[in-house]
C-alpha cells in the first residue's frame, strides 16, 4: 500500500506541469582496467579519482587518464583467488565519499554488511600530507538499521551506496531481497560513533524510494554522491537478475537518477538508463557515481562497473538535468 501511495504523489506532482524532469546521459569516454576487480566505490578529489572495490583489498588512487598512482591497504586479507580476495573471506567494500567534518578533510569506506564478521567495518581515512586511517567494526549500526527498517532476521543489509553532506551522511541499502531505502544519521553523531571509543549508536531516519525497472526486472541502489549545492542526491541503481544479497546475477543494464531532498518524504525520485549510440541498454553494472564539475545544467561525472569477471570498467559521462523547478 505504501509503494501505491508513493506512486500516485509521484504522478500528481509531475502532472502539474507541462514539463517533465528530464535526465540525458552522454557517455564520454570508457576504459577497461583489467587489473582492478570488482570497482564499487568512486571518489573524485583535488584532480585524483580514488576507487575501491568489492573483493579489492586496496583504496586506490588514479590519474586523469585512469593510471593507478597509488594504493593503500584497508583489508588485511591479502590471499587472492584471480586477482580476487575470496568471497567467503572478502571485506566487500561497496562504498566511498570525502568530505570536511570540523575543518579536516575525511574519506569514509563502507562494507556492505552483507556477512557477519567480514563484512562489517568502515575505514575512515583522514586526508592531508599523509592519509591516517582508522577503522571500526559497526555491525552494531547494521543491525539497528535492519531493526529499524523492518529487514528480516534471514535477510541480510547490503550497504551499497554513500552519501555525505556538510550536516548528515546517508546509507543506500540495495533492495535485491528486501525493499530499495536509505538511512539518514546526523553527521556529528555518526563521526563520535565512528571515532571515539564508545559504542552510543546513532539516530536514524529511513526513507524510502521507488526507483525504476526494466523488463520487469526491479532496479537497486548501488551509489550515490551529493549534488555541489547538496540541494539533491545523485545514484546509480542496477539491474541484476538475483534475488540474493550475496550472488550475483545476470547484468541488465543500470540507471543514472536524482532524488531532490525537499521531495525526500515523498519517495519521489527520476532516473534514465544507460543507453549505447543505438539507444540499447549497456549491460554494465554501475557501482557509484562521483560528479568532477558543474556546468549550468550539464554534470561531468565517473562511475565505475563491476564486471563480476576480475576486471572493471570506468566511465566518464554528462548528465543534463532539465525542468528541475
Amino acid at each position: 500500500m505504501k509503494k501505491i501511495i508513493y506512486f500516485f504523489l509521484i504522478l500528481l506532482l509531475f502532472s502539474c506541469s507541462d514539463k517533465k524532469p528530464e535526465l540525458n546521459i552522454e557517455l564520454i569516454r570508457q576504459a577497461h582496467l583489467s587489473d582492478l576487480p570488482s570497482a564499487s566505490g568512486i571518489e573524485y578529489l583535488n584532480d585524483n579519482t580514488y576507487m575501491v572495490g568489492d573483493d579489492m583489498r586496496w583504496l586506490v588512487s588514479l590519474d586523469d587518464d585512469w593510471n593507478v598512482t597509488g594504493k593503500l591497504a584497508l583489508s588485511g586479507i591479502d590471499t587472492l583467488e584471480n586477482n580476487r580476495t575470496p568471497w567467503n573471506v572478502k571485506a566487500d567494500f561497496e562504498s566511498i565519499a570525502s568530505f570536511n567534518f570540523e575543518d579536516t578533510d575525511y574519506m569514509l569506506v563502507l562494507s556492505s554488511g552483507s556477512m557477519v564478521n567480514t563484512r562489517d567495518t568502515a575505514h575512515i581515512i583522514r586526508l592531508g600530507d599523509s592519509l591516517t586511517s582508522y577503522k571500526k567494526n559497526i555491525r552494531d549500526l547494521y543491525e539497528k538499521i535492519k531493526s529499524l527498517a523492518g529487514i528480516p532476521d534471514s535477510n541480510e543489509i547490503n550497504i551499497e551506496g554513500l552519501a555525505v553532506s556538510n550536516s548528515a551522511a546517508y546509507f543506500f541499502h540495495r533492495g535485491n531481497v528486501y525493499e530499495n531505502f536509505f538511512v539518514e544519521i546526523q553527521l556529528d553523531s555518526l563521526m563520535s560513533y565512528l571515532l571515539s571509543g564508545n559504542n552510543n549508536l546513532p539516530a536514524l531516519k529511513i526513507y524510502t524510494v521507488n526507483l525504476p525497472t526494466y523488463n520487469q526486472i526491479p532496479s537497486g541502489f548501488s551509489g550515490a554522491c551529493f549534488m555541489p549545492d547538496q540541494s539533491a542526491i545523485l545514484y546509480t541503481a542496477s539491474l541484476e537478475d538475483t534475488d540474493s544479497e550475496l550472488y550475483d546475477g545476470e547484468i541488465l543494464g543500470s540507471f543514472i537518477g536524482y532524488i531532490p531532498l525537499d521531495k525526500l518524504d515523498a519517495g519521489i525520485s527520476f532516473a534514465s538508463l544507460l543507453k549505447d549510440k543505438n539507444e540499447l541498454p549497456i549491460n554494465k553494472k554501475l557501482e557509484s557515481i562521483v560528479i568532477k564539475s558543474v556546468t549550468d545544467n550539464k554534470l561531468l561525472v565517473l562511475s565505475v562497473s563491476d564486471n563480476d569477471d576480475g576486471s572493471s570498467d570506468i566511465f566518464e559521462m554528462n548528465v543534463y538535468l532539465n525542468n528541475l523547478d
